[in-house]
């Protein structure tokens, strides 16, 4: 196709013309679909005819954003936005979390209750300190962020409880189970900044 007649086209297709659009996806249909072999690598999970799709998406783009009076002709603008397209469908794969496929096969399975696993306790601290720790950033023994704060880190004997068993023990949410904590481990190491090891 003569470039006047192409910057023609593509200066309908900008306008809207379905038709004119339609033109140039089949003009390009076989760049398109070279890129998207090409290209596959970069994105294993998806078919030829997915990458292809975006293949073409990424050259609608390039219609809309193509202007002649930069020199560079309308195959080199499209060229780049199709293999984008293309090569950013394995980039947004990489960046999504990859879910366990069982509770078993999750790095956090140790979080599931054993009843066969004993537990034992173990006291770093001194009992004595551990009052004064409590009295000082908790406002004393009797409040509830004190009982949060000896449930969850399973202080005096008591078992260590999760966030979630701490929040049903004390009909509170999890969100203020972690305000308890956050706010004794903040006062706790304003006061006694020589203790930041064990708090």
């Amino acid at each position: 196709m003569i470039h006047e007649q192409e910057v023609q086209l593509i200066k309908e297709a900008q306008g809207g013309c379905k038709r004119s659009q339609l033109a140039i996806i089949r003009q390009y249909e076989r760049l398109v679909h070279k890129l998207a072999r090409k290209y596959a690598f970069t994105a294993v999970s998806h078919s030829h005819d997915d990458l292809a799709q975006e293949g073409f998406i990424g050259l609608l783009q390039a219609t809309r954003s193509y202007d002649p009076n930069r020199g560079a002709k309308f195959m080199t603008w499209a060229y780049y936005h199709v293999r984008g397209t293309i090569t950013g469908c394995g980039r947004s794969d990489r960046r999504q979390p990859k879910y366990p496929l069982s509770l078993e096969d999750c790095q956090r399975a140790y979080n599931i209750e054993d009843p066969t696993q004993e537990i034992i306790l173990k006291e770093d601290m001194p009992e004595g300190l551990v009052l004064l720790l409590l009295e000082s950033c908790c406002g004393g023994l009797n409040t509830k962020r004190a009982q949060v704060v000896i449930d969850r880190f399973g202080l005096f004997g008591n078992k260590e409880l999760r966030n979630c068993e701490a929040a049903e023990k004390y009909g509170i949410t999890k969100y203020a189970v972690n305000t308890h904590v956050y706010a004794f481990k903040r006062k706790a190491a304003q006061k006694f900044p020589y203790l930041k090891v064990f708090v």
